[in-house]
């Protein structure tokens, strides 16, 4: 029973760490549980069962809202929705719980082996980043800490990664502390104190003299608060189609030099020809608002006798004119396109029956009157490495999202979180729209400087400042790559030249 309940309980305690319970350094001792069951395994078979159960555990505490969202707005049988969501957390668990194991275990011979665990941890979360299908680095263990947000500016070197690192580490430093009490294993635990207060010193300062430069804006951001049930209805797009003209009017009485609307706000097609009457009608009305507006769309068109349908941001200049328009790369499986070979599932799922999106080709700046916007769609902000890359030629992230489909579950506040790094991460401010929210406009140390919280409708108004110096993670993200393996390969040769007997390990014979 131990050998369940323990790694159950481990799983438990590293949900906790994330939004919106964030109850402090808990993961602690779930990482304390993963590392001990691994130790006392005696095959590998016992240690790959024990990890299983703990990325198992934690997959159903942190993204339970799956079922929610499915159920309530996917029209999928409560009990096909359960069986779906448990596949899910054994397919996570076996992507990144299950090889960590693995790792761990045949490296526990060696004396100092749990210092690893930090790099083995956060080269599986960099492999989420790629795999499976278009990638899932949800809930990345280094947002148990971020919310520390002075620890969080070590993520303008090298990313949420680094933050997920420290915190590995940490926990790594604990267990070989209490479970050895050598010489060695005291000083890296007095150590990673001191790291861990130096950090937070450090961070404290850069938030404290944070000051604005680069070219200043301001921004209106539209939150309509339409749930989605409304958003699905035919009935209700003029209804949609008004209150977003309403409140772009309303922001038109401030001097804003750009108004920014959710994702697939306005229930209409811009490129489908002929044009319909919604479409025609919202144009029309556009024309009084003469600001440039930024705005989601379910972009539909034909080409060569072929349908087309992307998740797209489009650029309208004040005449009211489409002038640019980036479609989204990161599409979600089984939620905007069904991966091969899966295409039985869609007589499972009524949700993923009709269209798929097809895939953006290119990571587009829109850029008017100074503005270089990097757009992100949705869950594409997730992407460490993505955003990164993307953010090298433009001044301004701007995420647009609808996380309607959540409710009041613990995913649009894991959503945000990992948005609001990306702020850090690439010195930039980020501009938030979504649908029911979370919205908000946040600077590049982090700070959220305007709020629309979930399930309010209004408008935020406020400044942003355009920055093009990036940061050394944006710039040097590959480097920082390189470094870290060298670091890994070099710890990697220094510990397999120890002798024999990790900690607490009883018996080298198992």
């Amino acid at each position: 029973m131990k050998k369940i309940v323990l790694p159950a309980i481990a799983g438990l305690l590293l949900s906790l760490s994330f939004p919106n319970t964030f109850i402090p350094f808990v993961y602690i001792g779930g990482f304390f549980l993963i590392f001990y069951t691994i130790q006392k395994s005696r095959t590998l078979k016992e240690a790959l069962l024990s990890v299983f159960i703990a990325g198992f555990s934690f997959s159903i505490f942190s993204f339970y809202w799956i079922i929610f969202a499915v159920t309530h707005y996917g029209d999928v049988n409560t009990a096909v929705a359960v069986l779906m969501f448990l596949v899910f957390a054994s397919a996570f668990s076996a992507v990144q719980f299950v090889p960590f194991g693995a790792g761990m275990y045949y490296l526990r011979r060696y004396r100092y082996a749990f210092y690893l665990a930090p790099f083995i941890w956060v080269f599986l979360e960099v492999f989420r980043e790629f795999f499976p299908f278009t990638g899932f680095p949800w809930n990345l263990v280094g947002y148990t800490l971020t919310y520390i947000n002075p620890i969080a500016q070590i993520a303008y070197f090298g990313g949420i990664y680094i933050v997920s690192f420290l915190a590995v580490f940490l926990a790594a430093s604990i267990y070989q502390f209490f479970m050895e009490r050598g010489v060695l294993s005291t000083g890296v635990f007095l150590i990673s104190l001191v790291i861990f207060t130096g950090i937070f010193i450090w961070g404290k300062h850069r938030i404290n003299s944070y000051t604005d430069t680069g070219t200043p804006k301001n921004v209106a951001v539209i939150q309509g608060n339409i749930t989605e049930d409304i958003k699905m209805d035919e009935s209700s797009r003029l209804d949609i189609i008004n209150k977003y003209l309403f409140l772009m009017k309303k922001a038109t009485e401030y001097d804003v030099d750009l108004i920014v609307l959710p994702e697939s706000a306005i229930p209409i097609y811009p490129l489908y020809k002929p044009a319909g009457v919604y479409s025609v009608y919202f144009f029309e009305n556009l024309r009084d608002i003469k600001k440039p507006i930024i705005s989601g769309f379910d972009n539909v068109f034909y080409e060569n006798d072929r349908i087309f349908l992307y998740n797209s941001v489009f650029l309208i200049d004040p005449s009211g004119k489409p002038v640019d328009y980036y479609s989204k790369i990161k599409l979600v499986p089984f939620g905007e396109y069904v991966p091969f070979p899966f295409d039985f599932l869609r007589k499972l799922f009524p949700y993923l029956e009709g269209y798929d999106f097809y895939f953006g080709e290119e990571k587009k700046i829109l850029r008017y009157d100074g503005f270089k916007v990097v757009p992100l769609v949705c869950f594409e902000a997730i992407f460490p490495v993505f955003v990164a890359d993307f953010s090298r030629k433009g001044n301004l992230l701007v995420n647009l999202t609808n996380d309607a489909w959540f409710g009041k579950t613990s995913a649009p506040f894991q959503h945000f979180e990992m948005a609001r790094v990306r702020a850090i991460e690439n010195n930039m401010y980020l501009v938030r729209a979504a649908n029911t929210g979370i919205s908000a406009v946040i600077n590049p140390v982090g700070v959220p400087v305007s709020t629309l919280n979930l399930f309010e409708e209004g408008i935020i108004l406020d400044r942003v400042y355009l920055r093009t110096e990036g940061s050394f993670w944006n710039r040097h993200y590959l480097l920082t790559g390189i470094i870290f393996t060298g670091s890994f390969a070099g710890l990697f040769l220094i510990i397999i030249k120890t002798r024999t007997g990790g900690a607490g390990h009883e018996s080298n014979n198992s």
